[in-house]
């Protein structure tokens, strides 16, 4: 896939890992896979998907904890993206997070991180189809969150609500 320059000049600037980069082309090819898939149905706005998913974990250039949506944002908007493409990519965050959520989970936020637009929903779940640079099935996905729930138990709380939210997904974009 061509990295455009100006992904590669943010990649570059803030020292983002190489194997954070390899999986941001992941979830770029994946997300670009799925509106693909759905091109007939929504009007889609493919450069927009592609540069918010490419560019979804310029915040684990700072830290590698949940919280790292929220400085992707922050990142994004300092650097001069469309605010489009900004939205893509921080509100991947597991199948989104509403502002109590995060609150509740220790992360100082004063919106909530759902995604809305049919570029922000796609990135969204191709991030949770990608672990690491390996795309992976639905179903491989619903296994890692039981997992989490059992590893995590206090926090199975939004595990929960976060499958819920990605069958939901899934059906909306018919994978």
């Amino acid at each position: 896939m061509d990295v455009p320059d100006v992904v590669l000049k943010v990649w570059d600037k803030y020292r983002l890992p190489e194997n954070v980069r390899r999986h941001c082309l992941k979830v770029a090819e994946v997300a670009l896979k799925i509106a693909n898939k759905l091109k007939d149905e929504y009007e889609i706005d493919f450069e927009a998907l592609k540069l918010g998913a490419l560019l979804h974990d310029i915040g684990r250039a700072i830290t590698h904890g949940i919280e790292h949506f929220v400085y992707t944002g922050e990142i994004l908007r300092k650097e001069g993206f469309d605010e489009k493409v900004v939205k893509i990519a921080e509100k991947h965050f597991s199948c989104g997070i509403t502002k109590e959520e995060a609150k509740r989970l220790g992360i100082d936020v004063d919106r909530d991180f759902m995604p809305e637009t049919i570029e922000e929903k796609i990135v969204c779940m191709a991030d949770n189809l990608v672990k690491g640079d390996k795309e992976v099935t639905f179903d491989d996905f619903m296994k890692r969150l039981e997992e989490l729930k059992e590893k995590y138990p206090e926090t199975a709380w939004f595990t929960e609500r976060t499958i819920e939210r990605a069958l939901k997904l899934k059906e909306e974009l018919k994978l």
